[in-house]
This record gives structure tokens, sequence and C-alpha cells, in this order.
């Protein structure tokens, strides 16, 4: 947070906290009246929990709309700085100078040029580290006590960086040159941090922040998630919704097992990143791959698989379908052999099927990957059928005596969606699904292993007790585990609002005395989507349609 009074010259000033609203910072300079070139609206003062920012902040003025946008964009960023960074920021600020608020803002997403050595550090170490950086010198032990401490730092800060924080010296690290992460048309959210793998933002349900969803850039340490925890007022994130966004780069959460909590994630990520990663896109992709093609159902599979990745082998680039591997096979094999002449009369998609299950070969998204030993990969199980029931809502626009349609609609519950019942299941069959195939709304699941494991979901209608509902038809190998179905549920909540469900609910219904709108989503809280056991013994309770029509 950021709390600048601001005013002209030596007038009065104005209390302005960000951030803020639009209309709350025009609400504040309105108090000043019209713009007065010879005497600006200036910040006179500013109040921040960065020592020497408020310094640095002295004289903008707040007549410039790109300074406000900044302002606000720095005190939003100030939310997601832990103690530490607080300090080391406050100390890169006095050591850089920096001119102007892009280079402030800047700078704060580039606190890793920058160490921390905390106030209590015996002083004989800390000379034993400043002559190693200085000079190169590796200082014995026993000799470190009878270094002088004074003179020591006395010649290092010479030539080196450094200034002293709340919580201990900071130090410059050699030879880094800072990232441009903010500013000259670079958009990055507050939250963001360099080096990160995805931005989760998360929210709690039915609860949202005056000033949006608080993200977490993960990898985060511990400080962060503690930050993170106590601006939520918890003490775990994993019960949290969450939506994400990255850059350039796939979402990490869709090779991972469905239905993790944001803590959960964040372990993953730390790991991948500590004992997998090294820094290339290749070795990001050869996770991916791996994960994809391994299907794990739980974090202890995937952290597992994750880090056993040497165990894999991927298709060099070019081999990425069943029949490319074939040939890719055949070129090395004293086995088989198979010309152009021959190749005419083999059933490729067989051959391609045995030499995969011979060879260990999984086709994935990424291309295909093959192991020795396939740890927790098995689609093997009988297909189950789960069955999703949630309410149906109706519109019905009345037709006048003249043949005009009415503007205000009749809202129409499941009861009195039955006598409609036929022609809505007709329009359902009409459903074109040549580009879904016999999958539908499968292939929109973005949980890349969840995908596997679904082999198909259409939507439909069914009546039950006089009452007419919307029915999610899913088909798996194998039952699924909670948090895959829970996965599931979301995905077709989501379909249901704004994908096939909007699609749906556009089409007009031509029925004697007007039209017909039928939807499968409703926004009132009450809206609820029940698994078919859970939905039928709710139904046996009770004596009729509950809130929302169950």
């Amino acid at each position: 947070m950021l709390k600048l009074y601001i005013g002209r010259n030596a007038g009065r000033t104005v209390c302005l906290t960000l951030p803020a609203s639009y209309e709350e910072v025009d609400k504040v300079l309105a108090e000043f009246g019209d713009a007065r070139p010879e005497a600006p609206v200036l910040v006179q003062e500013a109040q921040t929990p960065v020592p020497y920012l408020g310094e640095r902040l002295k004289g903008l003025s707040c007549e410039k709309q790109e300074n406000r946008q900044e302002l606000d964009f720095l005190a939003r960023r100030i939310r997601y700085l832990t103690q530490t960074e607080q300090d080391v920021f406050s100390a890169a600020l006095r050591m850089e100078e920096p001119g102007t608020l892009g280079e402030i803002v800047n700078l704060s997403y580039n606190l890793d040029q920058y160490e921390r050595i905390p106030h209590g550090t015996d002083q004989s170490e800390l000379s034993r580290m400043m002559l190693k950086k200085d000079k190169g010198i590796e200082v014995p032990a026993e000799i470190a006590g009878f270094l002088d401490h004074e003179r020591v730092s006395s010649a290092y800060f010479l030539r080196h960086k450094g200034e002293f924080s709340p919580s201990g010296l900071v130090l410059k690290k050699e030879g880094v040159v800072p990232e441009e992460v903010y500013g000259n048309g670079r958009h990055v959210h507050p939250g963001y941090e360099k080096g990160s793998l995805i931005l989760l933002h998360l929210y709690q349900k039915g609860y949202r922040s005056p000033y949006g969803d608080y993200a977490l850039s993960v990898p985060a340490p511990r400080e962060r998630i503690a930050l993170a925890r106590e601006h939520f007022g918890v003490e775990n994130l994993d019960g949290f919704g969450f939506y994400t966004s990255f850059v350039g780069r796939e979402d990490l959460t869709d090779y991972l097992p469905a239905g993790l909590g944001a803590e959960e994630i964040n372990r993953a990520a730390t790991f991948f990143m500590e004992e997998v990663l090294d820094g290339t896109e290749e070795r990001l992709q050869q996770l991916y791959t791996v994960l994809e093609a391994e299907c794990p159902r739980t974090l202890e599979e995937a952290l597992e698989a994750a880090g056993n990745l040497m165990d894999y082998r991927l298709c060099p680039e070019g081999v990425d379908s069943p029949e490319e591997y074939v040939h890719h096979i055949l070129e090395d094999s004293e086995v088989y052999y198979l010309d152009g002449f021959i190749e005419q009369f083999v059933d490729m998609d067989r051959m391609a099927k045995a030499l995969m299950e011979e060879t260990g070969a999984v086709e994935t998204s990424h291309g295909i990957v093959t192991s020795d030993k396939w740890r927790f990969r098995d689609l093997s199980g009988d297909l189950v059928t789960t069955r999703l029931f949630s309410p149906l809502q109706g519109e019905f626009f009345e037709e006048d005596e003249w043949g005009n349609m009415g503007e205000t609609p009749s809202v129409l519950d499941g009861r009195d969606l039955m006598q409609y019942a036929s022609a809505i299941q007709e329009r359902i069959n009409e459903e074109d699904w040549s580009h879904e195939g016999d999958r539908g709304l499968a292939v929109y699941l973005d949980n890349q292993l969840l995908k596997q494991r679904v082999v198909s979901m259409f939507p439909g209608i069914e009546e039950v007790n006089g009452c007419l509902y919307g029915v999610m038809t899913v088909v798996s190998r194998g039952g699924l585990l909670p948090q895959e179905l829970g996965t599931v549920m979301e995905s077709w909540s989501g379909q249901a609002s704004d994908g096939w469900g909007e699609g749906f609910e556009q089409r007009e219904f031509q029925e004697e005395g007007g039209i017909l709108y039928v939807r499968f989503w409703q926004p009132e809280d009450s809206f609820e989507m029940l698994p078919e056991d859970v939905f039928l013994d709710r139904i046996r309770q009770s004596s009729g349609p509950q809130m929302g029509g169950m």
C-alpha cells in the first residue's frame, strides 16, 4: 500500500491511498480544481512499508496519467513483496538510485540480483565471504577470527555495491545485468516473479478482493506462501479455487494430476525447479511429455516420474505419429523389413500398435516417448459410465395477438419444461459432433492426464419424478477419483455456461404461442451439479425438486 499526501507547493495536502480505482483517484484530484502548469499537484510526502521508497516518490507529478498508473501498479506490486524482499528492495533503491517510476518498478522484479546477509552473521565469516568475492581469496577458517572486519569491509565497498537494510546487509551480485521485466510496452502482473513456471490466481469461493484475485507466482518460497495465507487469513491454500496465466509456455497444471491444490502445485513446481529442470525449454518439454505419458494420478506419483526423467527416451523430432514411429523403428531393425512395395499391403495401424506395445512406446501431444519401465501408466480398466445431473431452466417469450414477441420472458423450471422434452431431446440429437468425434466434450478437457482417462462426455436430458434435468454422461477408463470427477464437473460447468451450453441456449424453439430458449446452467448460487448416486439420494429424501431444480 502507498499513502501519498499530494498538493500544490506549500498548500494543503490531500491523502491518496493506493491501490485505488480510477474513480477514487479522480475524486481526490478533483479537490484541487483545474490543472495549473505553474503549480502542479505533486507528491509532498509518501508513506510506504519499503524504507527509502517514500523519498524517491517525493516531487512526482500526480497530474500525469502515466505517473498515476505506475504509482498504482507500484502499490499493487508492493502487496506481493515479502518483508525480506521489501528490505532488499529498500537497499537496492539506495544502491541504484533509479530515475523514473518505471525503473523503480522494474527494480522490484530484479531482487534476485542481490543477496542478503542477515543481522547477527559472524563478522569473521562475513569478512571471509567479502575477501572471496572481492579478491578471490579463500581464507582458512582457522585465521578468520583474526581478520579486521572494518578494514575488509571498507576495501570491499570501494569496488562493490552494498547497503544495510532493516534485516541485514544487502550486497549486489557480481556481473549481473538487470532484466527488463516492466516497461516499454511490457505488461506483467504485479504478482509475477522472474523464473516462475506459472501464475496461480487464487480466489476464495463466495469472496472477491476489491482489487481482484490474489496471484501466487510458483514456485514460491515459504515466506511468499505465508504472505498469501496471511492475505486470506487461512492456514493452507489448497482449498482455494484458482485460474492460471503464464507467459510463452504451456500451463504446468495441465500436466499434473487433476484436482491438486495451490500448495500442492507449488510443491511440485519447487521440486521440478530444484531437481529436474535445467533452464532449457527442451528439458521442460521433456518433463511435460513424460508426465503426459505416465499419466500419474497423485502428486507423489508425479514427483517420482519427474525424478526419474532420464529413464524415458523421446523420439527424434519428426517422429510424432504411430506410423512415423514404425518407419523410425524399421530403419535399424534386424527383424522387420518394409519397403514401399510391401507397405501397400500392410495394415499400418495394426503394425504400429503392435510395435508400440512391443517397444514400450506411448504417443503424447508432444511426440512419442519410450521407457523400459512404466511406473504408473494404467489405462486398461473397464469402461465406467458416470452421470452428472443439474437443473434445467427455460425462458418463454410469449407471442401477442399481433404476432409480436414480449420483451420479458416467463422463466420455466424443470417441471415446466417437461411439456417440451421431446423437442429438446430432438434438438440435442441433431447436434453436430463432427469436430469432436466420438469423444464429445472430452476433447476440451484442459488436463492432459485426465483427458486420456476420460473417453467421452456428452450432454443430454432426463426426466426424474416429473421434472426435466440436464445430464452429462461421462465414460472413463476405470472409475474416476473424487478429485478427477471434480475437475470433470468444473469442465462441464464451464462448457454449460460459456461453451457448448452457451450456443445451445441461443437456439430458438418455435413452440405454440411463442419462442422457447433452454439453458443447462444458471448463475444463481443455488445451482448444483451432482453425481447420479448423490442426486438420487437427494430426490429420495425430498418430496420434490429443491432450489435450483435440485
